[in-house]
């Protein structure tokens, strides 16, 4: 077996264009050093290009057909529904299990689907890693905003009125009239929901600092908050449980009429981890632990990108101090994490950078390069953390699920089967998506040819066929296949599907079994399926969304935006500064890494793994092969053309009827 200790860090949509660009301008030198020394490429996603099918595939060496996470939940034979990010509903071996069984010690942070744990001496820490805001089962209470004025409807943002602080004790003599509001809770169990008090303090030049408070009382404060800080953690009870919270004073105006305090994620300080007491020795030994990084804010426009970075910092420093913990202390020989934030990060701002982007501009460009680069600089700090205690033994790993594309035009799927016939409802007025309440109930299923999942249950790219006669099955599915194949865009003069397959035909992706539907879409590149109710099949993106991934083709490609993701790896025996050269061998496929690793490791991969084992990687091998420059002679076959070339067009002996080949 391999000496030293394996690394796998996973940093969700990290793109190896944009990673090359701030290389070589100098902006990521940890990073850069790192490429140098790694055989660096890009590797093709499962479809769909989604995290919580795509991470399960990097971890077990399945395809989706096999591991079985198709998208955001999984169907059980019950009839129950598992959440995606739970190992519950992944129907294959991890690496870490695998790895145990042949005397390895595993630690697994923050990695989707990691939960609950099947390992009997190793690590999972959140295991769920759910990136949806308020999505984290663990937490105490997701992050909230408090301001006098509100200028956006979303969850987690409160206003709040500051009035005379009137029946307060403790407080300073001095300064401004001392100013307070409650602070509404919103705890994830609507029992812990509490009421917090803050109380602004100032000086002689005004405003300038707010204390949390559990009274009206400063005896009892949880917190000092100075104007553009983050307070101190501290430590709150919720129910039966202990949690950590923190606050930055984001704006408070010298005369108190303008205030904006922001709440970070609390977080239990036990119940997140397996054994528990790990994540509680983690805590003692590094602070508190921060699994969301609240960017909704920032992209609402609510909170200021600096503080959003800040909790990205707090974050991936924390990850890569428990890495080098958990393999040097803990006697962990394989570590792999998870790091969402850049997949945020591009969503919102790649398009921007993308000419390819119906939207773009060269002016606005700019402004949104340095918030990629922002973001991409906190996974450098991250790296240099990490790599600093490595040693020359171990092998680290980074590694995307998917990468990102600019979106033009919106896909509204539901609306394209309604008016091609295939769907239909009892109430004609019913909205066109499988977001509608009570939707199977809305469906009439007597002339409905096709269904859809409510919700985000299996996505709008999985159809499926209301026929059990197989006859009448077969007409719908070749008539489903027929519309998409044909269905062009009236603005783009481009077709809208890029492939439309049967069920059967859908192991070309790698895509079977009980979680399938029946007829499979896959969009074109710049087009993305939309969960509103569009007036028309398709329309121009008017989200704040400026780029996606999952439903489009794995290989597409532009400027800066794709559908490919990101592999390094750089260890003994693994070539340095090596690109692969796909032009020549094609993709490496993400099924491929753990039976690379376990190649690396000397171990036997997961029971259920399916890809390949990526030999170029070794310094000892080369997959790439080149043609002699001048055609060698050879007298056998020297008149093989000119020979066909004569039965065929002079001689008339073989027709075109009864070639054998």
């Amino acid at each position: 077996m391999r000496k030293g200790k394996l690394y796998v860090i996973g940093v969700d949509q990290m793109i190896l264009s944009l990673t090359r660009r701030l290389a070589d301008e100098g902006a990521i030198p940890t990073i850069a050093g790192l490429l140098k020394r790694s055989y660096v490429t890009q590797a093709l996603s499962s479809y769909p290009c989604y995290t919580p099918n795509n991470w399960p595939v990097i971890a077990t060496g399945a395809n989706t057909g096999t591991h079985g996470n198709l998208a955001w939940f999984v169907q059980m034979p019950d009839g129950g529904k598992v959440p995606a990010f739970s190992s519950i509903g992944i129907n294959a071996e991890f690496i870490w299990e695998a790895a145990e069984r042949q005397g390895l010690r595993s630690a697994v942070v923050q990695y989707p689907g990691s939960a609950p744990s099947r390992l009997k001496n190793g690590y999972i820490i959140n295991g769920t890693a759910n990136p949806i805001f308020g999505g984290c089962p663990y937490e105490l209470a997701a992050a909230e905003v408090y301001a006098t004025v509100r200028n956006v409807d979303i969850s987690g943002f409160k206003q709040i009125t500051l009035s005379p602080a009137d029946g307060w004790q403790g407080l300073p003599a001095g300064g401004p009239p001392p100013l307070a509001a409650p602070l509404r809770v919103t705890a994830k169990q609507e029992r812990d929901a509490r009421v917090w008090q803050v109380v602004v303090l100032g000086n002689g030049e005004g405003y300038d600092r707010a204390v949390v408070c559990r009274d009206n009382d400063l005896a009892t404060a949880l917190c000092v908050v100075p104007l553009r800080q983050w307070s101190e953690w501290a430590r709150v009870v919720f129910g039966d449980r202990q949690g950590t919270v923190r606050f930055k004073l984001i704006d408070l105006s010298p005369d108190g009429k303008r205030f904006k305090l922001y709440r970070s994620q609390i977080m239990p300080t036990t119940g997140f981890s397996e054994p528990d007491e790990i994540g509680t020795e983690l805590i003692d030994r590094f602070g508190p632990y921060q699994e969301h990084v609240s960017q909704v804010f920032d992209t609402h426009g609510v909170i200021d990108y600096e503080t959003c970075l800040e909790e990205a910092d707090c974050q991936s420093q924390w990850l890569a101090k428990a890495a080098l913990y958990l393999t040097r202390e803990k006697a962990c020989d394989i570590f792999f994490s998870h790091w969402h934030f850049l997949d945020d990060v591009n969503h919102y701002h790649l398009g921007y950078l993308d000419p390819f982007w119906f939207k773009y501009d060269a002016a606005k460009a700019p402004e949104h390069w340095d918030k990629v680069r922002d973001a991409y600089q906190v996974l450098d700090r991250m790296m240099a953390t990490l790599l600093k205690e490595i040693g020359e033994d171990d092998t680290v790993v980074m590694v995307a699920d998917h990468g990102c594309s600019s979106i033009n035009r919106m896909v509204y799927l539901e609306r394209f089967l309604c008016d091609r016939g295939f769907l239909v409802f009892k109430d004609p007025t019913t909205p066109k998506t499988a977001l509608t309440r009570d939707w199977y109930n809305k469906i009439d299923w007597q002339y409905s040819k096709v269904w859809l999942h409510e919700g985000v249950f299996l996505d709008a790219f999985n159809i499926f066929i209301n026929e059990k006669h197989a006859d009448g099955y077969q007409k719908i599915q070749r008539d489903l296949i027929r519309e998409l194949r044909t269905w062009v865009d009236d603005k783009t003069h481009q077709t809208v599907v890029a492939m439309a397959l049967g069920k059967r035909d859908a192991e070309l992706l790698g895509l079977w079994g009980d979680q399938l539907g029946d007829v499979l879409v896959v969009l074109e590149a710049g087009y993305q399926l939309g969960k509103s109710e569009g007036r028309t099949p398709v329309e121009d993106n008017q989200t704040e969304l400026t780029a996606g991934h999952a439903r489009m083709l794995p290989t597409e490609e532009s400027a800066y935006g794709t559908q490919k993701a990101i592999f390094t790896i750089a260890g003994p025996g693994i070539k340095q500064g090596y690109l692969r050269q796909t032009d020549q061998i094609g993709h490496m496929k993400l099924v491929d890494v753990t039976p690379t690793l376990c190649h690396l490791l000397g171990i036997e991969p997961p029971a259920q793994s399916q890809g390949s084992i990526i030999y170029d990687v070794l310094e000892c091998h080369d997959t790439v092969r080149a043609r002699p420059a001048s055609t060698p002679f050879y007298q056998p076959t020297e008149q093989f053309k000119a020979m066909l070339e004569t039965f065929f067009q002079e001689r008339d002996v073989l027709s075109e009827e009864v070639v054998p080949c």
